[in-house]
């Protein structure tokens, strides 16, 4: 598969080791700015088309059966299986919103978290390039995805978070055995730890000490996330839908997963295996989402910064990682939505809660046999089904996909107190927790990673990571 890269900006070819381009536009310092392309003969895509029809949802190669997945052939053996998640048909939802709704539930993967495709492409790629050492700027389900598959590979991974990571959140990234370094005191945001860390990156600290960059500018992130797109089709084929959704529903805050998905349905219909695209929806946290705010713009060509001026204090509980004011591959994803025909929607804590509860008592037979539990983020995507039929844009008879993007294990504390009123529901979520953490890969390390907090000083951070690195041996690939 012949493959390069380009600057999504001014489209010159792009083979720099910290994924940045020189053109000069303002924000490609801290986007994404590479993305990545690649050339296909007849005998490559009649082997895509081929592995499309025989894709099978219980082999342990999990993703990497999709031939298009780029360095596939650099997995390691004994890998996680990622990818190959569930999609359910949600009966008794379909029919109280007369349309037709599957759950897409990708909170099946290793980590609990779509994430793990992320991962695994980025693994895939520094195996090729022969790093042994990663870094991650995170707050959440990025980082924990990425300490489990470096714990398993043996790489040294250093985590950067803000100061306002919640505690559980940094012991959970420590305890599989990755270093981090805590940006800032409680009242730094994750935009002010980010922009310290990508500029770590422009300048080439972590690629002169040996460390790929795992964070969102990693153009191969989105390259995952394109998988999930080549499932969902497979899978509707499979139930008998001879058709694509008409209807994609997708948390986001950042943005990789929502520009990675239709990457994916564009790469199926340029296959010629999809005659139609599904319209691409973007879910969001209400005047606390920049895709959102780009689409309602039509802006395509540059970030959107969101100013959390209006956020509501109970919006903004629900957690930081469906909570931004920028997200690093907004041009992408509102791109995607703009270009779908799709939408925007904004929710806020009532309504996830609302969808919460529906999801438990309409769909508690599939959620308790099969151990499922949107994380409270990928609610979210429940909700808009219900906006999307209200405004009038999902019609009767429609058949549309949200994504349930993580597993609520990990986030017990805030879906109680969604909760705490349904005593009965709350039970019925710890039965659910209990049978998920059975499933869950998640296995703490013999070594816990270190933990140093620093200022929010470019300087002071520099320094954190440069003597994390000195003082850790490496193993190799």
């Amino acid at each position: 598969m012949d493959q390069w890269k380009r600057c999504l900006h001014c489209g010159t070819l792009n083979e720099a080791s910290n994924y940045s381009c020189e053109c000069g536009a303002a924000w490609t310092d801290e986007y994404r700015s590479v993305g990545l392309r690649f050339a296909l003969n007849k005998d490559e895509i009649e082997q895509a088309r081929r592995a499309f029809i025989n894709y099978q949802f219980g082999d342990s190669r999990g993703l990497l059966q999709y031939p298009l997945l780029p360095c596939r052939q650099y997995a390691p053996e004994g890998l996680f299986p990622v990818g190959g998640t569930p999609l359910y048909p949600l009966h008794q939802l379909s029919d109280y919103h007369e349309r037709k709704i599957y759950l897409k539930n990708e909170g099946d993967n290793p980590s609990g978290c779509f994430k793990d495709r992320e991962t695994l492409a980025c693994l895939l790629n520094s195996r090729r390039m022969g790093f042994q050492k990663a870094v991650i700027y995170s707050s959440g389900n990025a980082a924990a995805s990425a300490s489990l598959f470096a714990q398993q590979q043996g790489i040294q991974l250093i985590t950067f978070v803000p100061g306002d990571t919640y505690e559980e959140k940094i012991r959970y990234i420590q305890e599989h055995g990755s270093d981090v370094v805590v940006v800032g005191g409680p009242k730094t945001s994750f935009e002010e730890g980010f922009r310290l860390y990508a500029r770590l990156n422009a300048q080439a600290v972590f690629q002169k000490q040996g460390f790929d960059n795992w964070a969102v500018r990693n153009p191969y992130r989105v390259q995952g996330d394109k998988t999930t797109a080549v499932e969902i089709v497979r899978q509707l084929l499979s139930a008998g839908e001879q058709r694509v959704p008409d209807f994609v529903i997708v948390p986001s805050a950042n943005g990789s997963h929502l520009a990675g998905l239709w990457r994916g349905f564009q790469e199926l219909h340029q296959l010629g295996i999809i005659q139609t695209l599904p319209r691409m929806v973007v879910a969001g946290i209400e005047n606390a989402n920049p895709i959102c705010e780009a689409v309602r713009r039509e802006q395509q060509q540059q970030p959107v910064v969101c100013t959390l001026e209006e956020l509501k204090p109970q919006d903004a509980q629900m957690g930081s990682i469906i909570v931004a004011e920028e997200g690093y591959d907004s041009v992408e994803a509102a791109k995607a939505v703009l270009e779908s025909g799709g939408t925007g929607v904004e929710v806020g804590a009532a309504d996830i809660q609302r969808s919460m509860t529906d999801f438990l008592e309409l769909e508690q037979e599939r959620a308790l046999d099969q151990a499922i539990l949107p994380e409270p983020a990928s609610c979210i995507a429940l909700s808009a089904v219900e906006q999307l039929r209200e405004r009038g844009i999902l019609q009767p008879g429609q058949l549309v996909v949200p994504v349930l993007t993580g597993h609520g294990a990990k986030a017990q504390s805030t879906i109680q107190k969604l909760l705490r009123q349904q005593p009965k529901l709350i039970r019925r979520v710890q039965r659910i927790v209990q049978k998920k953490k059975q499933q869950l890969r998640l296995r703490k390390s013999q070594s816990p990673g270190r933990r140093v907090r620093v200022r929010a000083n470019y300087a002071k951070v520099r320094k954190a990571f440069l003597r994390l690195n000195r003082s850790q041996p490496t193993s190799a690939l």
